[in-house]
């Protein structure tokens, strides 16, 4: 039995006390104005009850989240959440809006709160994943994707067609835009990259990998002062100030 706790004809908040589920449902959502209501609406609801477990229905959301919004969320709501250490797992029901629930997938996987949600197509499954205690850990795609390509000769183009689940699309679509990202980093570094010379890309190779101007000096036979002078010479080169900055150069390896 569930207790109705916040409606309006934008958005309801339940709680289903046997299961310790807060259930937030966006009856209709496509400009910002409804959504950071309905966040906020929804916070002030957890900050009473703090359930166990939170539960969004997302069917009808069609507002594309900004960057500025997901920041807000997660900083605003995820974050805060999650430092109070009650609330275990996050499940949500996607939406047909494939860019709108990209951007919902977005605010966790960007975010600082430590959670990561399940998406699923069909509430019962949502429900039957939050109720069990011994897999905390969203689920994962069990299926690879069918793939098909269609040729054009006409325009010399073709066409991927990606069949998959409902629920895995959030994932494999935050795993494209990542892939289409790598691709421009390449792009606009190449150049860089192919500044630097046969030795110091091995050099950077080792060091991505975390080993140390001793280790590197010792595999290679050569001394820890012309380690250091190539280590300067390659955050030069690919104009880095700091490791994480290095680390993307991992790409071109």
């Amino acid at each position: 039995m569930s207790q109705n706790l916040y409606k309006t004809d934008e958005f309801s908040i339940e709680y289903i006390p046997a299961a310790d589920i807060l259930k937030g449902d966006f009856l209709k959502c496509k400009t910002s104005g409804e959504y950071v209501r309905a966040i906020r609406a929804f916070k002030e609801v957890y900050e009473r009850v703090l359930p166990r477990y939170t539960f969004w229905d997302n069917t009808k959301f069609r507002h594309i989240i900004t960057p500025q919004e997901q920041k807000w969320t997660d900083s605003f709501l995820n974050y805060p959440g999650s430092q109070k250490g009650v609330t275990q797992k996050v499940g949500i029901l996607v939406s047909q809006d494939v860019l709108a629930m990209l951007s919902v997938y977005e605010i966790f996987e960007q975010g600082k709160a430590p959670l990561r949600p399940g998406f699923f197509s069909h509430e019962e499954q949502a429900l039957e994943w939050l109720a069990k205690k011994e897999d905390p850990v969203a689920p994962l795609p069990d299926h690879k994707p069918s793939i098909a390509i269609d040729w054009n000769k006409e325009k010399a183009k073709a066409v991927i067609r990606l069949e998959m689940d409902a629920q895995d699309l959030p994932y494999y679509m935050a795993r494209f835009k990542r892939f289409l990202n790598e691709h421009d980093f390449l792009k606009k570094n190449l150049l860089l990259f192919q500044s630097l010379t046969k030795r110091e890309r091995k050099i950077l190779s080792m060091i991505i990998e975390g080993q140390h101007n001793g280790e590197i000096a010792e595999q290679l036979f050569i001394s820890c002062e012309t380690v250091k002078t190539h280590r300067k010479n390659i955050m030069r080169k690919l104009d880095c100030s700091g490791f994480r900055e290095l680390v993307r150069f991992g790409l071109f390896l």
